[in-house]
């Protein structure tokens, strides 16, 4: 396999120094921006500039440079990537940069000229040397440093002529049909770190994983396949295919891969390991030159990927009870009676947790609802509805209640009153109009550091005090409970969250099993302890709860279990003892004539005298003094010399008789 092992290097070509003097035309020709210019009126700049700085000044640097950087500035700012306090706040860093360029590259035409690693290391030393802060004291990157990565990428991307599956970094946002979060910001996919030999060929295959992978699946392909390649290329410099591996290979790699990624997860470590047998795989069944020779089955065995330990529903993490009253009592009052008051940039994230807690849906999924078609009044009342990406369910509804689909509604207006077709093409209800994202929903991140900030700021702890973490995916395990816990069937639940199978449902029944424990507790304090009854010693205990004694499973399904003599009752108090009753004597069917009264007075005895064992226990006593009083009433019947027939042997006999009648005739 011949391998072209000289990185790319993006050049100035013609064609694109003409769309640089395109975009330099009129106002942005200037080599001095002032910003209280008219021109600027637009980009919130212009009479109205309050900042103190109200000139952005490019004259120091170099002929070429110089327009470059101005048609970044001016770039950045009619696409509404980089406001104008921005681009301000970028330009206190190009008297640095000029003065580093001078020192170091005063030759180049471009900046795409420096080699980026190289010329990134030298800037640093350069800063630090003129005792210019690299790292603030959060540990981020200066200004000065994302100054010379954003503009040096920007550039290096705008030169790069070739088709994106050719660039060694793509960008899902530019390839049909490629699947991304759209409520992210992760959209790219790098392969600067696969070795060189290999890169065209982990891309081809990339390429053919675009197809069923997101982007995210395939960030994660490629880290653990560049882990392998790199670990290939210090064992084997001089391999350009993988023709020789073997199954001695494999070993080798898997026993150097699990020491160096020990803190790594089971899943995570299989992942990575997948992610290599998945990459072999397809080059075998492609039947490409560079793949082994010897047969995936035999590189790969089934014990070379770690055993998963069972997740059990205390590792699914919903929102405690607690935590949601406290949450749900602060999105309900105005934003300006809490103290301190909302502020108003968070404002707009309350109606997003509103739709988070009442309908359980994905945060992605809520972000992802259109402002045409989210809401949807019916006769039967109103539906939220959108897509579900994950599962490909479309226009997918569930029943939202009034006050709701009020709430929905007025977001709906307020999208409406500020969209065009510039700043919300998709038609997103929950819209950026301006700046980086716009055009696109809002990040699922910023609502989950909002909820937290909530947490910090108005004290939503737990049961031990602690300020509550909240995560976005919190709310729909909340939501599952909840529906269980009131009875809602598995089925339609599945349906609710568009499950695409039922191993998620069965897990919030799971979980839901404390809530019928506390129940069930709830019930034993009402009832009072279960008791020991010893008949024969007339002695009377109190019986300590007992996990073996009374099995969980099996009270799970007796919850109104009762106490009773001569041991412990788990039928339920609804449905009545049909044991203590003496057979037959309610039954329809049955008949007793005088020849039975002997066996009455016998029957009589024995319920009176346990009567009398028992006389401190009314619950079962009720059923046994039932069961004397028919005893009795057919006793006495019998002694008057008159049989005792029920409702059903009265009618049969009747029939019988009608019969007989109309034989005699």
């Amino acid at each position: 396999m011949k391998s072209n092992t000289v990185a790319y290097q993006p050049c100035v070509t013609s064609e694109k120094t003409a769309v640089i003097q395109e975009q330099l035309c009129g106002y942005f020709e200037n080599d001095v921006w002032d910003l209280t210019n008219s021109f600027f009126k637009v980009y919130g700049g212009g009479s109205s500039w309050s900042a103190s700085k109200t000139k952005i000044d490019f004259t120091f640097l170099s002929n070429s440079i110089r327009h470059e950087i101005k048609f970044f500035f001016a770039n950045k700012l009619v696409n509404e990537s980089l406001s104008l306090s921005t681009l301000v706040l970028y330009s206190f860093s190009l008297v640095h940069l000029s003065h580093f360029l001078e020192k170091y590259y005063s030759k180049i035409e471009s900046l795409v000229d420096i080699p980026f690693n190289q010329g990134l290391m030298k800037y640093k030393t350069f800063l630090t040397n003129t005792g210019i802060r690299i790292i603030t004291k959060s540990g981020n990157n200066s200004s000065h440093i994302t100054v010379f990565n954003s503009i040096i990428k920007y550039l290096s991307h705008f030169y790069d002529t070739r088709e994106e599956l050719e660039k060694d970094v793509w960008d899902l946002r530019k390839i049909p049909n490629a699947r991304y979060t759209i409520n992210g910001t992760h959209y790219l996919l790098s392969f600067e770190k696969i070795p060189t030999p290999f890169r065209k060929i982990v891309k081809e295959y990339c390429a053919y994983a675009l197809t069923y992978l997101s982007q995210g699946k395939l960030a994660g392909h490629i880290i653990g396949i560049s882990s392998y390649l790199n670990y290939v290329k210090g064992q084997h410099p001089d391999w350009k295919d993988f023709s020789q591996l073997k199954r001695e290979d494999i070993e080798k790699y898997l026993i150097y891969f699990n020491q160096s990624n020990s803190s790594y997860s089971p899943y995570y470590r299989n992942f990575l390991i997948s992610s290599v047998k998945y990459f072999l795989e397809y080059l075998q069944r492609s039947e490409r030159s560079e793949a082994p020779l010897k047969h995936i089955g035999t590189l790969f065995f089934r014990e070379d990927f770690l055993k998963q330990p069972k997740q059990n529903e205390n590792q699914i993490k919903y929102i405690p009870e607690t935590v949601m009253n406290q949450l749900e009592l602060l999105i309900n009052l105005n934003p300006e009676d809490v103290n301190p008051p909302m502020k108003d940039n968070e404002k707009e994230y309350v109606p997003i947790v509103i739709l988070l807690i009442a309908t359980g849906w994905r945060i992605s999924d809520i972000l992802n609802l259109r402002f045409q078609n989210c809401l949807i009044p019916t006769n039967n009342g109103y539906y939220l509805q959108g897509d579900i990406p994950k599962t490909d369910v479309k226009q997918h509804r569930v029943p939202i209640d009034k006050e709701l689909a009020k709430v929905l509604q007025v977001i709906i207006e307020q999208t409406k009153d500020k969209t065009t077709h510039k700043n919300n093409p998709e038609g997103y209800l929950f819209v950026r109009t301006k700046g980086k994202r716009k055009g696109k929903p809002f990040t699922d991140q910023s609502i989950r550091d909002a909820l937290n900030r909530w947490a910090e700021r108005y004290s939503i702890v737990d049961q031990n005090g602690t300020v509550y973490h909240f995560g976005n995916h919190a709310f729909r395990h909340t939501k599952g409970v909840e529906l269980i816990n009131l009875g809602m069937n598995l089925t339609h639940i599945m349906k609710w969250f568009a499950h695409s199978s039922p191993e998620m449902t069965m897990r919030y029944a799971k979980i839901a099993d404390d809530t019928l424990r506390k129940e069930w507790l709830k019930a034993q304090e009402k009832k009072g302890p279960l008791l020991r009854v010893d008949l024969g010693m007339a002695r009377v205990s109190e019986m300590n709860l007992d996990e073996d004694l009374i099995h969980w499973e099996y009270i799970q399904s007796n919850i109104e279990a009762v106490r009773v003599p001569l041991g412990y009752c788990l039928a339920s108090k609804k449905e009545g003892c049909p044991y203590v009753i003496t057979p037959c004597l309610t039954c329809p069917n049955f008949c007793r004539t005088p020849e039975n009264l002997p066996d009455f007075n016998r029957e009589i005895k024995k319920v009176e005298e346990h009567i009398e064992m028992t006389r401190h226990y009314p619950i079962y006593n009720e059923k046994t003094l039932e069961q004397l009083n028919n005893l009795t009433r057919v006793r006495d019947q019998l002694t008057e010399g008159k049989a005792h027939r029920g409702s059903s042997a009265k009618r049969i006999l009747l029939q019988a008789q009608e019969r007989k009648d109309s034989v005699v005739k």
